[in-house]
Protein backbone atom coordinates (compact mmCIF):
# COMPACT_ATOMS: atom_id res chain seq x y z
CA UNK A 1 0.00 0.00 0.00
CA UNK A 2 1.19 3.53 -0.30
CA UNK A 3 0.99 6.82 1.09
CA UNK A 4 -2.53 7.77 -0.80
CA UNK A 5 -4.04 4.17 0.34
CA UNK A 6 -3.16 4.97 4.35
CA UNK A 7 -4.49 8.54 3.92
CA UNK A 8 -7.21 6.99 2.16
CA UNK A 9 -8.75 4.81 5.34
CA UNK A 10 -7.71 7.85 7.64
CA UNK A 11 -10.55 9.71 5.53
CA UNK A 12 -13.20 6.95 6.08
CA UNK A 13 -12.25 6.77 9.36
CA UNK A 14 -12.78 10.42 9.68
CA UNK A 15 -16.37 10.51 8.46
CA UNK A 16 -17.38 8.12 10.65
CA UNK A 17 -16.53 11.14 13.39
CA UNK A 18 -18.35 13.74 11.11
CA UNK A 19 -21.96 15.04 12.82
CA UNK A 20 -20.76 14.16 16.28
CA UNK A 21 -18.13 15.27 17.53
CA UNK A 22 -18.45 18.75 17.05
CA UNK A 23 -16.93 21.53 17.96
CA UNK A 24 -14.06 19.45 17.75
CA UNK A 25 -12.71 18.46 13.74
CA UNK A 26 -13.48 14.94 12.69
CA UNK A 27 -9.79 13.68 12.55
CA UNK A 28 -9.03 9.93 11.19
CA UNK A 29 -5.47 7.96 12.24
CA UNK A 30 -4.16 5.15 11.17
CA UNK A 31 -0.61 3.42 12.64
CA UNK A 32 1.25 1.42 9.80
CA UNK A 33 4.40 -0.68 10.94
CA UNK A 34 6.32 -2.21 8.27
CA UNK A 35 3.67 -1.80 5.46
CA UNK A 36 1.25 -3.61 8.13
CA UNK A 37 -1.79 -1.73 9.27
CA UNK A 38 -1.68 -2.15 13.04
CA UNK A 39 -4.93 0.13 14.14
CA UNK A 40 -7.21 2.77 13.08
CA UNK A 41 -9.22 5.49 14.98
CA UNK A 42 -11.82 8.24 14.81
CA UNK A 43 -12.31 11.67 16.96
CA UNK A 44 -14.98 10.36 19.68
CA UNK A 45 -17.04 12.46 21.60
CA UNK A 46 -15.98 15.58 22.91
CA UNK A 47 -14.10 15.04 26.29
CA UNK A 48 -12.90 11.72 25.26
CA UNK A 49 -10.29 10.36 22.49
CA UNK A 50 -8.77 12.34 19.54
CA UNK A 51 -8.14 10.26 16.64
CA UNK A 52 -4.37 9.93 17.33
CA UNK A 53 -5.31 8.72 20.96
CA UNK A 54 -7.35 5.80 20.02
CA UNK A 55 -5.05 4.65 17.06
CA UNK A 56 -2.45 4.23 19.62
CA UNK A 57 -4.45 2.55 22.12
CA UNK A 58 -5.54 -0.02 19.88
CA UNK A 59 -2.31 -0.37 18.76
CA UNK A 60 -0.47 -0.75 22.27
CA UNK A 61 2.90 -1.54 22.58
CA UNK A 62 3.29 -2.02 18.11
CA UNK A 63 2.77 1.50 18.24
CA UNK A 64 7.11 1.99 19.04
CA UNK A 65 9.31 2.67 15.61
CA UNK A 66 5.74 2.80 13.50
CA UNK A 67 4.14 5.29 11.40
CA UNK A 68 1.56 8.01 12.00
CA UNK A 69 -0.91 8.79 9.41
CA UNK A 70 -3.41 11.54 10.77
CA UNK A 71 -5.75 13.76 8.72
CA UNK A 72 -5.43 16.56 10.77
CA UNK A 73 -2.24 18.14 12.55
CA UNK A 74 -1.90 16.75 15.73
CA UNK A 75 -2.90 18.90 18.63
CA UNK A 76 -0.26 20.37 20.95
CA UNK A 77 -2.73 22.28 23.58
CA UNK A 78 -4.02 20.55 26.56
CA UNK A 79 -8.03 21.02 26.07
CA UNK A 80 -11.06 18.50 27.77
CA UNK A 81 -7.68 15.96 26.71
CA UNK A 82 -4.26 16.33 26.84
CA UNK A 83 -2.19 17.54 23.95
CA UNK A 84 -2.11 14.17 21.20
CA UNK A 85 1.55 15.02 20.66
CA UNK A 86 2.93 14.29 23.94
CA UNK A 87 1.42 10.45 23.34
CA UNK A 88 2.43 10.63 19.61
CA UNK A 89 5.77 10.99 21.28
CA UNK A 90 5.55 8.44 24.61
CA UNK A 91 4.07 5.65 22.01
CA UNK A 92 7.41 5.99 20.05
CA UNK A 93 5.94 6.25 16.85
CA UNK A 94 8.76 7.28 14.17
CA UNK A 95 6.87 8.94 11.80
CA UNK A 96 4.15 11.19 11.39
CA UNK A 97 2.07 11.98 8.21
CA UNK A 98 -0.12 14.63 8.43
CA UNK A 99 -3.07 16.03 5.79
CA UNK A 100 -3.11 19.28 6.60
CA UNK A 101 -2.29 21.97 9.46
CA UNK A 102 -4.88 22.89 12.20
CA UNK A 103 -6.82 26.00 11.50
CA UNK A 104 -6.81 26.46 15.35
CA UNK A 105 -4.62 29.37 16.03
CA UNK A 106 -3.63 27.79 19.40
CA UNK A 107 -2.30 24.83 16.92
CA UNK A 108 -1.28 25.67 13.29
CA UNK A 109 1.91 24.68 13.38
CA UNK A 110 2.56 24.17 16.81
CA UNK A 111 1.52 20.60 17.20
CA UNK A 112 4.42 20.00 14.25
CA UNK A 113 6.92 22.03 15.67
CA UNK A 114 6.59 20.29 19.08
CA UNK A 115 6.65 16.46 16.96
CA UNK A 116 10.20 17.88 15.39
CA UNK A 117 11.66 18.87 18.48
CA UNK A 118 11.45 15.25 20.08
CA UNK A 119 13.41 13.78 16.89
CA UNK A 120 9.42 12.63 15.54
CA UNK A 121 9.84 12.91 11.44
CA UNK A 122 6.88 14.68 10.00
CA UNK A 123 5.84 14.84 6.66
CA UNK A 124 2.98 16.72 5.68
CA UNK A 125 0.77 16.17 2.27
CA UNK A 126 1.20 19.05 -0.22
CA UNK A 127 -1.50 21.43 0.40
CA UNK A 128 -2.60 21.48 -3.57
CA UNK A 129 -2.60 18.13 -3.95
CA UNK A 130 -5.90 16.26 -4.64
CA UNK A 131 -5.74 14.30 -1.57
CA UNK A 132 -4.75 17.50 0.76
CA UNK A 133 -8.35 19.26 -0.61
CA UNK A 134 -10.33 16.36 -0.15
CA UNK A 135 -9.18 16.26 3.14
CA UNK A 136 -9.89 19.99 4.04
CA UNK A 137 -13.71 19.50 3.08
CA UNK A 138 -14.16 16.72 5.80
CA UNK A 139 -13.59 20.05 8.32
CA UNK A 140 -15.41 23.00 6.20
CA UNK A 141 -17.36 24.14 9.57
CA UNK A 142 -14.24 23.77 11.61
CA UNK A 143 -12.03 25.51 9.02
CA UNK A 144 -14.53 28.56 8.49
CA UNK A 145 -15.06 28.58 12.34
CA UNK A 146 -11.77 29.15 13.22
CA UNK A 147 -10.50 31.58 10.24
CA UNK A 148 -12.98 33.33 9.68
CA UNK A 149 -15.59 33.51 13.09
CA UNK A 150 -18.40 32.46 11.70
CA UNK A 151 -20.19 28.92 11.29
CA UNK A 152 -20.63 27.30 8.25
CA UNK A 153 -23.99 28.22 6.75
CA UNK A 154 -26.51 25.52 4.75
CA UNK A 155 -29.40 26.53 3.16
CA UNK A 156 -32.14 23.90 1.97
CA UNK A 157 -35.16 24.12 0.21
CA UNK A 158 -37.67 21.62 -0.84
CA UNK A 159 -39.09 23.06 -4.52
CA UNK A 160 -41.68 22.36 -7.45
CA UNK A 161 -40.76 22.65 -11.14
CA UNK A 162 -41.84 26.06 -11.15
CA UNK A 163 -40.40 27.18 -7.51
CA UNK A 164 -42.76 27.13 -4.92
CA UNK A 165 -42.60 26.05 -1.60
CA UNK A 166 -46.24 25.99 -0.64
CA UNK A 167 -49.76 26.94 -1.96
CA UNK A 168 -51.53 29.97 -1.58
CA UNK A 169 -53.24 28.96 0.98
CA UNK A 170 -49.88 27.51 2.30
CA UNK A 171 -50.28 23.85 2.05
CA UNK A 172 -46.80 22.15 1.55
CA UNK A 173 -47.09 18.68 3.08
CA UNK A 174 -45.49 17.03 1.03
CA UNK A 175 -43.63 18.79 -1.78
CA UNK A 176 -41.06 16.04 -1.86
CA UNK A 177 -41.49 12.52 -1.49
CA UNK A 178 -40.16 10.53 1.65
CA UNK A 179 -36.50 9.71 0.25
CA UNK A 180 -35.46 13.49 -0.07
CA UNK A 181 -37.20 13.74 3.12
CA UNK A 182 -35.19 11.17 4.60
CA UNK A 183 -31.60 12.51 3.29
CA UNK A 184 -33.21 16.24 4.09
CA UNK A 185 -33.03 15.00 7.64
CA UNK A 186 -29.44 13.38 7.37
CA UNK A 187 -28.53 17.09 6.12
CA UNK A 188 -30.09 18.38 9.46
CA UNK A 189 -28.44 15.81 11.70
CA UNK A 190 -24.91 16.57 10.29
CA UNK A 191 -24.90 20.47 11.78
CA UNK A 192 -24.76 21.70 14.85
CA UNK A 193 -27.93 23.87 15.02
CA UNK A 194 -31.06 24.45 12.84
CA UNK A 195 -32.80 27.85 11.86
CA UNK A 196 -36.77 28.20 10.81
CA UNK A 197 -38.76 31.29 10.60
CA UNK A 198 -41.67 32.13 12.72
CA UNK A 199 -44.02 31.77 9.96
CA UNK A 200 -42.60 28.18 9.41
CA UNK A 201 -43.11 27.86 13.23
CA UNK A 202 -46.68 29.16 13.25
CA UNK A 203 -47.65 27.22 10.06
CA UNK A 204 -45.62 23.74 10.33
CA UNK A 205 -45.30 23.59 13.87
CA UNK A 206 -42.47 21.66 13.56
CA UNK A 207 -40.03 19.42 15.44
CA UNK A 208 -36.64 20.22 13.86
CA UNK A 209 -35.31 16.79 15.68
CA UNK A 210 -32.01 15.33 14.39
CA UNK A 211 -32.58 11.64 12.85
CA UNK A 212 -31.52 7.83 12.15
CA UNK A 213 -28.15 7.41 13.93
CA UNK A 214 -28.37 11.05 14.80
CA UNK A 215 -31.36 10.85 16.77
CA UNK A 216 -29.86 11.29 20.23
CA UNK A 217 -27.16 14.51 19.28
CA UNK A 218 -28.27 17.62 20.63
CA UNK A 219 -29.33 20.11 17.93
CA UNK A 220 -29.85 23.41 18.64
CA UNK A 221 -33.23 25.16 17.45
CA UNK A 222 -33.16 28.83 16.14
CA UNK A 223 -35.84 31.12 15.86
CA UNK A 224 -35.76 34.14 13.67
CA UNK A 225 -39.00 35.91 15.34
CA UNK A 226 -38.08 39.62 15.53
CA UNK A 227 -41.00 40.42 17.78
CA UNK A 228 -41.21 37.23 19.60
CA UNK A 229 -44.81 36.99 18.21
CA UNK A 230 -44.28 32.80 18.38
CA UNK A 231 -46.58 30.33 20.42
CA UNK A 232 -44.32 29.19 23.18
CA UNK A 233 -46.64 26.13 23.41
CA UNK A 234 -45.38 24.66 19.89
CA UNK A 235 -43.68 21.63 19.70
CA UNK A 236 -40.58 23.32 19.01
CA UNK A 237 -40.34 24.89 22.73
CA UNK A 238 -40.89 21.17 23.81
CA UNK A 239 -37.66 21.24 26.06
CA UNK A 240 -34.33 23.93 26.49
CA UNK A 241 -32.20 23.71 23.53
CA UNK A 242 -34.10 26.51 21.52
CA UNK A 243 -33.09 29.68 20.87
CA UNK A 244 -35.23 32.63 19.26
CA UNK A 245 -33.48 35.11 17.78
CA UNK A 246 -35.38 38.65 18.26
CA UNK A 247 -34.54 42.03 18.19
CA UNK A 248 -35.58 45.63 19.99
CA UNK A 249 -38.99 45.90 18.71
CA UNK A 250 -40.50 42.89 20.88
CA UNK A 251 -42.39 43.87 23.28
CA UNK A 252 -42.52 43.95 26.91
CA UNK A 253 -45.12 42.11 27.48
CA UNK A 254 -43.74 39.63 24.85
CA UNK A 255 -40.29 39.20 26.48
CA UNK A 256 -42.16 38.94 29.76
CA UNK A 257 -44.56 36.30 28.64
CA UNK A 258 -40.90 34.21 27.56
CA UNK A 259 -39.32 34.40 30.21
CA UNK A 260 -42.03 33.03 32.19
CA UNK A 261 -42.35 30.18 29.59
CA UNK A 262 -38.19 29.63 30.40
CA UNK A 263 -37.43 30.02 27.03
CA UNK A 264 -34.02 31.69 26.14
CA UNK A 265 -34.30 34.98 23.49
CA UNK A 266 -31.76 37.21 22.30
CA UNK A 267 -31.92 41.17 20.54
CA UNK A 268 -30.05 40.78 17.34
CA UNK A 269 -31.29 44.19 15.82
CA UNK A 270 -32.95 47.37 16.97
CA UNK A 271 -35.83 46.82 14.48
CA UNK A 272 -35.10 43.58 12.52
CA UNK A 273 -32.39 40.65 13.22
CA UNK A 274 -29.24 41.03 11.74
CA UNK A 275 -27.88 37.76 10.46
CA UNK A 276 -24.64 37.83 10.60
CA UNK A 277 -24.67 39.09 14.41
CA UNK A 278 -26.47 36.51 15.46
CA UNK A 279 -24.23 34.11 13.25
CA UNK A 280 -21.40 35.59 14.96
CA UNK A 281 -23.07 35.17 18.35
CA UNK A 282 -23.64 31.33 17.82
CA UNK A 283 -19.94 30.96 16.96
CA UNK A 284 -19.33 32.10 20.63
CA UNK A 285 -21.82 28.86 21.81
CA UNK A 286 -19.55 26.34 19.78
CA UNK A 287 -22.00 26.28 16.85
CA UNK A 288 -20.24 25.43 13.50
CA UNK A 289 -22.56 24.91 11.38
CA UNK A 290 -26.14 26.50 11.11
CA UNK A 291 -28.98 24.31 8.70
CA UNK A 292 -31.26 26.86 7.38
CA UNK A 293 -34.80 25.66 6.31
CA UNK A 294 -36.94 28.43 6.70
CA UNK A 295 -39.77 29.84 4.68
CA UNK A 296 -39.33 32.30 1.82
CA UNK A 297 -38.75 35.14 3.96
CA UNK A 298 -35.72 33.50 5.79
CA UNK A 299 -34.68 32.31 2.61
CA UNK A 300 -35.00 36.27 1.28
CA UNK A 301 -33.14 37.51 4.60
CA UNK A 302 -30.06 34.97 4.21
CA UNK A 303 -30.07 35.43 0.12
CA UNK A 304 -29.76 39.18 0.31
CA UNK A 305 -27.03 39.34 3.43
CA UNK A 306 -25.03 36.77 1.42
CA UNK A 307 -24.89 39.20 -1.77
CA UNK A 308 -23.24 41.94 0.64
CA UNK A 309 -21.07 39.16 2.55
CA UNK A 310 -20.54 35.79 0.66
CA UNK A 311 -19.44 34.44 3.91
CA UNK A 312 -22.83 34.24 4.95
CA UNK A 313 -23.63 31.35 3.31
CA UNK A 314 -21.89 28.53 2.10
CA UNK A 315 -23.80 25.85 0.70
CA UNK A 316 -27.47 25.01 -1.00
CA UNK A 317 -29.43 21.90 -1.04
CA UNK A 318 -32.66 22.20 -3.32
CA UNK A 319 -34.49 18.87 -3.19
CA UNK A 320 -36.69 19.77 -6.84
CA UNK A 321 -39.94 17.93 -6.78
CA UNK A 322 -41.27 17.03 -11.04
CA UNK A 323 -44.65 19.12 -9.99
CA UNK A 324 -46.29 22.28 -10.51
CA UNK A 325 -48.13 23.97 -8.10
CA UNK A 326 -48.87 27.39 -10.23
CA UNK A 327 -50.00 31.08 -9.07
CA UNK A 328 -49.13 34.66 -8.71
CA UNK A 329 -50.22 34.16 -4.85
CA UNK A 330 -48.11 30.85 -4.11
CA UNK A 331 -44.95 30.81 -2.22
CA UNK A 332 -41.93 31.11 -3.73
CA UNK A 333 -38.75 29.54 -2.63
CA UNK A 334 -36.63 32.72 -1.79
CA UNK A 335 -38.43 35.87 -1.09
CA UNK A 336 -36.29 39.14 0.13
CA UNK A 337 -35.31 41.84 -2.22
CA UNK A 338 -33.47 39.88 -4.75
CA UNK A 339 -31.87 40.88 -7.78
CA UNK A 340 -31.86 43.60 -10.50
CA UNK A 341 -29.09 41.96 -12.63
CA UNK A 342 -28.35 38.05 -13.64
CA UNK A 343 -25.20 38.53 -13.81
CA UNK A 344 -25.00 39.43 -10.30
CA UNK A 345 -26.39 36.04 -9.42
CA UNK A 346 -24.64 33.80 -7.15
CA UNK A 347 -23.62 30.65 -8.71
CA UNK A 348 -22.73 27.32 -7.07
CA UNK A 349 -19.44 25.70 -7.38
CA UNK A 350 -18.81 21.99 -7.56
CA UNK A 351 -22.56 21.18 -8.13
CA UNK A 352 -23.87 17.65 -7.37
CA UNK A 353 -26.95 16.18 -8.91
CA UNK A 354 -28.43 12.96 -7.31
CA UNK A 355 -31.87 11.14 -7.73
CA UNK A 356 -34.04 10.12 -4.36
CA UNK A 357 -36.72 8.39 -5.70
CA UNK A 358 -38.76 10.65 -8.23
CA UNK A 359 -37.42 13.82 -6.50
CA UNK A 360 -33.70 15.71 -7.58
CA UNK A 361 -31.46 16.89 -5.24
CA UNK A 362 -29.15 19.51 -6.51
CA UNK A 363 -26.53 21.03 -4.57
CA UNK A 364 -23.20 23.23 -4.55
CA UNK A 365 -21.05 25.31 -2.99
CA UNK A 366 -20.73 29.08 -2.83
CA UNK A 367 -17.23 28.88 -0.77
CA UNK A 368 -14.78 26.95 -0.23
CA UNK A 369 -12.19 27.24 3.15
Amino acid sequence: MKTEDYFRLAIIEAKKAMGFVSPNPAVGAVIVRDGTIISVGHTQAPGKNHAEIEAIKHAGKKSEGADLYVTLEPCCITGRTGPCTDAIIEAGIKKVFIGMKDPNPKVNGGGIRRLKMASCSVEMLPAKSTLAQEIRMLNQPFIKSMTTGLPYIIMKVAVTLDGKIATRMGDSQWITGSKARVDARLERSLCDAVLVGAGTVAADNPELAPHGKFKNKKLLRVIIDGKLSSDVKKQIFRDKNVLVACSDAASAVRCLAYEKAGVIYKSFGKKEVNLRKLFEYLTTQNIRSVYVEGGAGVHGALHDAALQNLQLMDKIIFYLAPKIIGGTESISAVGGKGLESVAKSLTLKDVLVQNFGIDIKISGLLNKY
